[in-house]
């Protein structure tokens, strides 16, 4: 019981003094209390650390903010460059676009009694061995069955594509030279030999019917006879890629020809109203 009267009193006694330290009494040289001094020399490493911490702090929250800003202005220079690279490939496709038309041009030229169309193509199949397009004009163009179509050749001349099968108002289905369904009356324009050129699918044809002791040649050129009434004649059909060895069917050896014209790349074409060569 003794015991704890005594602390009692000693604690009573420690915060009497602490009280005078602090409000007065006891004063040094410079007129601060010693309880000031030791209040200040207690509080000042938790106000500085304090104050630290909340200088971090905000150093943080500016770098977050300041981050915020350049992810937002990266979003829009991405935008932005997005944008400019769209814009760039239209330009570019309306570049190549009018290079394959000034192509187009030279060749129009030569068939101006023949009231060509120029004609987009728009669709295509997915199996390389259905061999039809489809193009966007039609009836309202003057376009029927039956009426050649053409297109620029990589060497600046046009060649045969194919024939219009069937015509709708605004597009026409377009029969490739490479369709099994395609025959064209054809010549080798070099030695006059005749022949059927047949389509036979993956961008190659088959000159049929020439007899064995026909003078036909790699590399020769293959072109319209005109006897079919449906081509003008000496439109260029293609070129004899491979002679196979030997006689087939008989009398006559099959023939193998690449067509002039990339048929699996065409874009545009050019549709003959009549069959009348300037």
């Amino acid at each position: 019981m003794q015991t704890k009267i005594k602390y009692g009193a000693a604690f009573l006694a420690f915060v009497v003094l602490g009280f005078c330290l602090v409000f007065g009494g006891l004063k040094d040289s410079i007129n601060s209390s010693y309880g000031e001094r030791l209040a200040l020399k207690v509080s000042a490493p938790i106000s500085k650390s304090a104050a630290l911490s909340g200088l971090g702090f905000r150093k943080i929250l500016d770098r977050y903010l300041f981050l915020v800003g350049v992810e937002k202005e990266n979003e829009k220079l991405r935008e932005r460059v997005a944008f400019l690279e769209a814009e760039l490939a239209k330009a570019k496709e309306s570049q190549l676009e009018l290079a394959r038309l000034k192509g187009l041009a030279k060749i129009l030229k030569k068939f101006e009694t023949s009231s060509p169309v120029v004609a987009r193509v728009i669709g295509r199949p997915i199996s390389s061995w259905q061999g039809v397009v489809i193009i966007d004009q039609g009836l309202d163009a003057g376009i029927l069955p039956e009426m050649p179509v053409l297109g620029k050749t990589r060497f600046g001349e046009a060649g045969v594509v194919g024939q219009v099968i069937s015509v709708e108002k605004n597009y026409a289905k377009v029969l490739l030279l490479t369709d099994p369904s395609s025959a064209v009356d054809a010549l080798v324009q070099r030695s006059r030999a005749r022949g059927l050129l047949r389509g036979a699918g993956k961008n190659k044809c088959i000159l049929d019917y020439v007899a064995a002791e026909a003078d036909v040649r790699e590399n020769d050129l293959v072109v319209t006879s005109g006897f079919d009434a449906l081509f003008p004649k000496g439109l260029l059909l293609g070129k004899v890629v491979r002679i196979y060895p030997g006689r087939s069917k008989g009398l006559f050896r099959p023939i193998e020809v690449k067509p002039a014209v990339n048929l699996q790349k065409i874009e545009e074409v050019i549709v003959l109203q009549r069959v009348k060569i300037k």
